[in-house]
């Protein structure tokens, strides 16, 4: 089944969400001076694993951000077009389906 516009606003959402919790280390390092920065991330190798992670998950989120906001135009867009032609924007096919998420 195709995702609605709701669906889609909420994985943009979590996504956003992930995105925010995986660049709390980048804001900790945009306030280190360079020998920080040598000193907790390249003198060991895990703490090189753990930035390496970060930087991966980053970007990953970030892709699948922008994939996110592709699909929400293009629903956006089929809504527009739907309610243009005079169909029923209540038929279903645009709604989303309540489900609990506690």
């Amino acid at each position: 089944m195709a995702d609605t516009l709701g669906g889609l606003i909420d994985k943009l959402v979590t996504a956003d969400l992930k995105m925010w919790n995986n660049q709390e280390l980048l804001y900790a390092i945009r306030r280190m001076n360079f020998d920080e920065f040598k000193k907790i991330y390249l003198e060991d190798e895990k703490g090189a694993e753990n930035l390496w992670a970060c930087l991966k998950k980053v970007c990953d989120l970030n892709v699948q951000r922008s994939s996110l906001i592709d699909e929400v135009d293009v629903k956006i867009m089929e809504m527009i077009k739907a309610g243009i032609a005079g169909e029923d924007l209540d038929n279903g096919s645009f709604i989303q389906r309540k489900y609990k998420t506690y």
